[in-house]
Formats: C-alpha cells, sequence, structure tokens
C-alpha cells in the first residue's frame, strides 16, 4: 500500500504480526553525503524517559531488544524491526528519523537525497504492509522524522510524517527530551540567547490580535476566530499554502522582516530561493482555481512575516470571501493554523489574511489580520521592521492589466 505524508495506516489490526520491519533507503550522487537511522521510545508525554530509548549506530538495541537498528554502510540502506510484544509498556510511540552527519559542518542537507523511501513490512511473512515515499519538499535540512509507530485502541498503526529539522541528530535528541552531552548543546544555548535578545516591542499601525497572551495549541489543526492568535511550537521550516475555490487567478505574498531587519517580499515575481536569505520560495504561479504554497526554510532568519492575498486587474470585481480564500500555516510538527476569511468586499484586489511573529526562542505566534486595501487601489501593503504593516502604501501590482 503506497501512502503519502499525513497518512496513518493499520499494520497490526487483524494480523498476527510478531515483527514489523523498517527498511530506509535512498539515492544520492554525493559520496560524502552519511545518512544515519534512528529510532526514539517514546511515552506518554511523546518524550524519551531514559537513555535507553535512543537507539542508534551507537546503541542498536532497546530494553528487551524490542527494538533492533541495523545498518548496511554506503548502500544507502538502513532499517529498525521492532517485536511488537516486546515493546515495553510505558512506550506508546516509536519515531523512526534520518540524520545526516555533521551536515551543517560540510554543507550536505537532504536536497541532495533523491528517491527516498520507507516500507514497512512482515518480518515473517514479508508481506509489505506500507510504502512510503517521502522527503521530495526538503532542501536545506539535515534531520527528518520520517514516520511514527504508535498504539492506538492496543494496535500499532504508522503516521507517515515527513517533517524536516535543522540542526541534525542533536537537534532531534533534544527534541525528544534527552540531553547533548557535547558542544552542540553550547551552540543551542546560544541560539537561544540570541533569539530572546530579538524579541522587538511592536508599534501598531495595524492591531496583530489583542495582548493577552494566546494559546498554546497542541497537535492537531485548529481554526482562527476573526483576530484571533494562537501559538505553535516554532519549527525550523514552515509552510503557508493560499487556497481557493474559484477558476479566477489569486497570487500568495509573504512579506518579511528578517533578524537583521531586511524587509523584502517572495511572490510570482520573485519566486526566492531555499539557497540563499531569506531562504523563503514560492512553488510557482498557479494562474487558477487552486493553491501556492510559500516554504519558510529558516524560521530563525526572520522575525516577521505577513501572508497576502492579491486578486489580479483582469478577474473584475468579488469577493475574496465569496472564493474561499484561505491561508493554512503548517510547522511539520503535527500542528496546523487556519485563517479563513470573514468578511465580505467586492472591490478590493488585496487582503492580508495572516501574519507569523518568530521573535519567541521556541514558539511562534499565528494572528489572523483580514485587512482589505481600498476600492479598486492596486497599492500593495507593507511590513514594516517592529511587525506591523500598512495597506494601501506599497507598489501597484497592475498584474492582468492591457
Amino acid at each position: 500500500m503506497r501512502i503519502a505524508k499525513g497518512q496513518k495506516v493499520d499494520l497490526t489490526r487483524g494480523k498476527n504480526i510478531k515483527t514489523i520491519h523498517i527498511g530506509l533507503s535512498w539515492q544520492s550522487s554525493d559520496s560524502d553525503i552519511d545518512i544515519n537511522a534512528s529510532a526514539f521510545l517514546l511515552g506518554a508525554e511523546g518524550s524519551c524517559a531514559r537513555d535507553e530509548d535512543f537507539i542508534f549506530y551507537g546503541q542498536q538495541e532497546s530494553r528487551n531488544k524490542a527494538v533492533v537498528h541495523s545498518q548496511q554502510p554506503g548502500s544507502g540502506r538502513e532499517a529498525v524491526r521492532v517485536i511488537v510484544n516486546a515493546v515495553p509498556g510505558d512506550i506508546e510511540k516509536i519515531a523512526i528519523t534520518l540524520t545526516i552527519h555533521d551536515g551543517e559542518l560540510i554543507g550536505k542537507a537532504f536536497g541532495l537525497v533523491t528517491d527516498a523511501v520507507c516500507t514497512i513490512t512482515d518480518a515473517d511473512s514479508g508481506e509489505e504492509l506500507a510504502r512510503y515515499p517521502f522527503g521530495e519538499d526538503l532542501r536545506l535540512e539535515t534531520a527528518i522524522v520520517v514516520g511514527e509507530l504508535y498504539l492506538h485502541k492496543g494496535e500499532w498503526k504508522f503516521n507517515a510524517v515527513g517533517s524536516g529539522f535543522n540542526g541534525g541528530l542533536p537537534k532531534l535528541v533534544t527534541n525528544f527530551g534527552l540531553e547533548v552531552e557535547d558542544e552542540s548543546a553550547a551552540v543551542a544555548d546560544a541560539y537561544k540567547e540570541t533569539a530572546a535578545a530579538s524579541v522587538a516591542e511592536p508599534a501598531k499601525p495595524v492591531e496583530i490580535a489583542s495582548t493577552k497572551q494566546p494559546p498554546t495549541v497542541q497537535l492537531g489543526k485548529v481554526s482562527l476566530e476573526k483576530n484571533g492568535s494562537v501559538n505553535i511550537k516554532k519549527a525550523n521550516k514552515v509552510t503557508a499554502m493560499l487556497e481557493w475555490e474559484s477558476a479566477k487567478d489569486l497570487d500568495l505574498y509573504c512579506f518579511y522582516v528578517t533578524k537583521n531587519n531586511k524587509i523584502g517580499k517572495i511572490y510570482y515575481r520573485n519566486l526566492g530561493s531555499y539557497q540563499k536569505s531569506p531562504f523563503i520560495e514560492l512553488d510557482g504561479d498557479s494562474k487558477g482555481k487552486g493553491k501556492e504554497t510559500i516554504t519558510i526554510h529558516r524560521t530563525e532568519e526572520l522575525k516577521y512575516v505577513l501572508f497576502a492575498a492579491y486578486s489580479a486587474i483582469s478577474n473584475g470585481v468579488g469577493s475574496f470571501y465569496s472564493m474561499k480564500a484561505r491561508a493554512v500555516v503548517d510547522n511539520h510538527q503535527g500542528q496546523q493554523v487556519v485563517s479563513s476569511l470573514y468578511e465580505k468586499n467586492n472591490y478590493a484586489y488585496w487582503v492580508a489574511i495572516a501574519h507569523i511573529d518568530f521573535t519567541h526562542a521556541f514558539e511562534m505566534k499565528v494572528s489572523h489580520v483580514e485587512q482589505y486595501s481600498r476600492r479598486f487601489t492596486e497599492k500593495s501593503p507593507l511590513l514594516y521592521e517592529d511587525g506591523t504593516f500598512k495597506m494601501n502604501v506599497g507598489k501597484p501590482e497592475f498584474k492582468g492589466w492591457r
């Protein structure tokens, strides 16, 4: 069974499976890239309770020998085997990961890897239970959570995660609740101090939600109320999708402020790149009904972003609301925030939809902003260094004007 990112599949339900074999394979033309598989045995809180629950090339067996890692150097293949009945009772989830050894130091990332596949089989019968191709959307990441085996009503299932991280193995280790005992910990501490120092006091030409501390979302999807805000886990990589249900041509704009206070925008005439600052890229111009996607590859390089939609003059009059336009922000760690539109405005070419504040060290604040341009004006929004923005003050667009 071929599955896609975000899909969940039953593994043991209705079957007498004793051992689950998880095979990981990939291709790369770069002979210097060293990729390793790891497994994290996680409790109810989603973290490792002890060092013995971290399985990698230096510690290849877990408690009870329930989880065993094997590697085939130079072959582009590694494997993790899970003996179902031997998994300790305090373990509810097993995260399967891949990392590039010293990726940041040697300038190697998963953008150099192709044809990555996770294959899950019944180790005894050889029956293939699921096949998950992954990693096509990765660029600068040096670590990836491929997927998770997890218990649900006494049966094991697989969740195709496919979330990338910067920071390699040390980042994953700290993410799953363990301590890093080398110089990487000092680097992480220095980063936290720098990120905390970058928090700015906002001036507010446009109010970015209330002054009250917004709630923090756990796993899942949340839809923002009008002018509402929410905190989600700050991830290295974030995507924002503009979705709409109309044949009209809408365009997604990402206005940004970098940590060095550089201001700019990514849009159909400047698609950006994952290889250079601000490490933001647009997947292209859809020119019709559907979806456009902005990917932010290094959130630590940014302070604020504003997502806005533009409706070309050739579309004529019409409401963004009637097109069911919405922004969907995804941190690739199980949290999504949907910012929909609530007002009918038939004469605006621009609408600002969602704003993200990256200045906190560990969380990012996603806000619903819904602000429209004046009737029939082509002037774009502008995002300022302090994170505030104004409508009707930027460069006119004139897309579709003849």
